[in-house]
């Protein structure tokens, strides 16, 4: 049992150790946190147990004297209590470079439709559901990303009167596939997401 933590504990390292290898020769460093099996070109693809975004060492061993130019967050932060999830964007903040961006997308507390609620809300009964910890809408996550020093832009929000508000916006800061702009479909009608580009 000793020995087999041991090995665990060494592949997390060496994952580790690929990563901030990949970081440090990146000419321009774009990231996904949380990025489960999602792969886009010129992006590195970076999730737990390698990179623990709550751990402030994991931050300070991958990024050293780096800076990312672009870091992609879609559907990661809801399965975070409201205080890590500022710990996570303030981490973000500190290793962004001064043009910096992090593009975010979560589901949206203010979403007209009772049954998409239900799908994504704590505990609902979609697919992750039951690991999410927190529900924003563009006030309460757009208030938090103002109050650390970003600057916002809102692509895509509920506006709280039954309308999704959006914009075109395109793939340069990074994919969001669940977006009702882009067409997502599934079961849930009219399903679309918040999501905020935050500039330093």
């Amino acid at each position: 049992m000793i020995f087999k933590r041991l090995r665990k504990k060494r592949w997390r390292y060496i994952e580790r150790k690929k990563i901030k290898k990949i970081i440090i020769h990146s000419k321009e460093v774009n990231v996904i946190i949380g990025a489960g099996d999602t792969k886009y070109d010129n992006w590195i693809n970076t999730d737990y147990p390698f990179f623990d975004i709550t751990n402030k060492k994991h931050w300070e061993y991958l990024f050293n004297n780096k800076k990312a130019n672009r870091i992609l967050s879609e559907h990661v932060l809801e399965h975070f209590y409201e205080n890590e999830v500022k710990f996570i964007l303030q981490q973000v903040y500190l290793y962004l470079q001064p043009t910096g961006n992090i593009r975010i997308a979560v589901p949206d507390s203010n979403h007209p439709n009772p049954d998409y609620i239900e799908y994504v809300r704590p505990g609902g009964s979609g697919a992750g559901a039951d690991d999410h910890k927190s529900f924003w809408n563009y006030k309460t996550l757009g208030n938090l990303l103002q109050n650390i020093g970003y600057k916002v832009n809102l692509l895509e929000y509920c506006d709280g009167n039954n309308k999704i508000i959006f914009k075109d916006f395109n793939n340069n800061n990074g994919i969001i596939q669940r977006s009702f702009s882009k067409g997502f479909k599934c079961d849930i009608k009219d399903y679309s997401s918040l999501i905020i580009d935050a500039y330093k």
